[in-house]
């Protein structure tokens, strides 16, 4: 099993709180000082090339939609807050679009 598979695996059984997702994450080296760790999990997710707005939601999708709308928050809030601490560029608006969707109860990519 690859690593995007056992992450799933392991957020499906296993995150049940908030706090118990971001120790899934510390757990597999999804941290902010660790940009190979999240380059391995898109590379298990299908993604080959550099990550963009299409890719990146559906990676998003493929791992999310079996959250509930308190996990999706919590994610949101997350992602929010460490993407201002990583000089990457401005975020997709797809992807601002989903975390704001998330943040107030939604779950779905408007296209």
């Amino acid at each position: 099993m690859n690593k995007f598979e056992e992450l799933k695996e392991e957020i499906i059984k296993s995150a049940n709180t908030p706090d118990k997702l971001g120790e899934i994450f510390t757990k597999f080296g999804m941290t902010p000082d660790n940009p190979d760790a999240m380059k391995e999990i898109m590379k298990d997710a299908g993604i080959k090339e550099e990550l963009n707005a299409e890719n990146a939601a559906q990676m998003v999708k493929n791992l999310t939609e079996s959250f509930s709308p308190e996990m999706k928050k919590y994610l949101a809030n997350l992602v929010l807050e460490v993407s201002q601490s990583i000089p990457a560029g401005p975020m997709p608006d797809d992807i601002k679009n989903l975390l704001n969707s998330w943040q107030k109860g939604g779950g779905c990519i408007e296209k």
